[in-house]
């Protein structure tokens, strides 16, 4: 269920086209360069060659979060965020990078189940009780769907 990386990937495009996100994957950045966004310009950069690809759908979708968000900080600030786990606006963007990535999956046929769920998307293990809140929310039905159109 979890293994179609490459059309997450798609989808999370196509989000970003709907809100006129600009997004670039220049092929010739360090496989530990991190990607980041600058939401008052509406742009991310991405690495296409992270050292762990399973980790890229989301990132990505934590990087059009901060976007939707309208998060205004700057690139500094959004690296060490996301490292330390400690920022209130790193901790919402994560929940709503979680939201974004099921909203990919449907919600009668996903399974309950974070440990799977975070493996599939390599998210770090600090952020399991946002993924099964939002996980355990989405199956039961209690969390709506995002709906992008």
């Amino acid at each position: 269920m979890y293994d179609e990386l490459s059309e997450v990937i798609e989808y999370l495009k196509s989000i970003a086209d709907r809100f006129d996100i600009e997004y670039f994957w220049p092929s010739a950045l360090s496989p530990s360069t991190p990607p980041a966004a600058k939401p008052s310009k509406k742009r991310i950069v991405m690495n296409p060659n992270w050292h762990n690809e399973r980790e890229i759908p989301f990132q990505f979708a934590h990087e059009i979060a901060h976007i939707l968000n309208a998060d205004d900080t700057n690139w500094v600030y959004y690296y060490q965020g996301v490292h330390n786990g400690v920022s209130k606006l790193e901790y919402e963007t994560n929940r709503q990078a979680v939201r974004i990535v099921l909203s990919y999956f449907d919600q009668d046929t996903i399974e309950y189940n974070p440990v799977r769920f975070m493996q599939a998307f390599a998210i770090p293990g600090h952020l399991s009780n946002i993924v099964n809140e939002e996980l355990c929310a989405y199956c039961a039905g209690t969390q709506e769907k995002m709906n992008f159109d």
